[in-house]
């Protein structure tokens, strides 16, 4: 759905047309009719769209620079108002097919292999289910293989806190970034680090009357209150917020950041050991490299 802004200004616009073909094109012919008919139909349309912004799929609020502290948002769980959670109804869920049972199992023994999972931590027939929940019937591929695990993200969500999935991190690719938002991505990516981050931890600063501009997002590590800054769009995931995290890595631990498409409007960053995104896509079962370094 359009956000707001957009409404208002599409509103303003139709409701201008008309008043000008009210004025000027009288007596009206059929087109003129025609044309009239859109214009209202569509400030009617808009002005529901304000009225109740609930109709399609909601999108979180920018924050117009405030500071804000993040509390459990989004990454694509169904829910109704704010943080209040929606029951998903259940739908029947057959098998796997042979090819869609192999290719989960791939994906799965792939992310294994370069330390993005651990071994045992996911199971095929999980990652089938919970991408069933989500858009029944549809087949999968490895596009949908990688985009099931945020799937599973949203099933085990709990109000007290969000499980870790091996070292993943899901970002929305087309939404509106506000503080909460962003304060969950940097909690989630450092806890694929090793670090102990949670969202409410994380302080971030937008730019004002949410303009593009840089935004700075603080947190503590060892107890250290650290800051990164990173260019803000509020309709953008900002793409340096990832390689800037990436310098907290552990020393005994090195990790590189890769990122994958799912295919669902949902960006995959996974924190793999140091040089094996080579060896993720060799082992994934797709034609072209999957992921990329972030």
């Amino acid at each position: 759905m359009p956000s707001k802004r957009e409404l208002w200004a599409g509103m303003a616009f139709f409701a201008l047309a008309a008043a000008a073909l009210v004025l000027l094109r009288r007596p009206f012919d059929a087109i003129g009719w025609a044309s009239l008919a859109a214009c209202l139909g569509f400030v009617v349309l808009a002005g529901i769209g304000l009225v109740k912004p609930d109709i399609g799929r909601a999108k979180p609020r920018i924050e117009d620079g405030r500071e804000a502290t993040a509390a459990p948002a989004l990454f694509g769980h169904h829910r109704t108002h704010e943080n209040e959670p929606v029951e998903v109804e259940d739908v029947p869920i057959g098998d796997p097919s042979p090819d869609e049972l192999r290719i989960l199992q791939a994906t799965v023994a792939a992310l294994e292999a370069v330390g993005g999972l651990e071994v045992g931590e996911i199971d095929a027939g999980s990652l089938w289910n919970a991408a069933q929940r989500q858009d029944p019937g549809h087949p999968i591929g490895v596009h949908e293989a990688i985009g099931s695990f945020a799937a599973l993200y949203d099933d085990r969500y709990h109000d007290d806190g969000h499980p870790r999935i091996g070292r993943l991190t899901f970002v929305p690719a087309h939404t509106e970034y506000d503080a909460p938002l962003l304060a969950e991505i940097t909690a989630s990516v450092l806890a694929s680090l090793g670090h102990a981050v949670q969202p409410r931890d994380v302080t971030a600063m937008l730019p004002p009357d949410g303009a593009q501009g840089t935004a700075e997002i603080a947190f503590p590590i060892d107890g250290t209150t650290r800051t990164v800054s990173c260019e803000y769009l509020w309709k953008y995931p900002p793409a340096d917020l990832i390689p800037a995290l990436g310098r907290f890595q552990k020393r005994e631990d090195p990790r590189d950041f890769v990122c994958g498409d799912s295919g669902d409007q949902t960006l995959v960053y996974a924190a793999i050991r140091s040089g094996t995104l080579a060896e993720l896509n060799r082992r994934l079962p797709a034609e072209e490299d999957l992921f990329s370094k972030a």
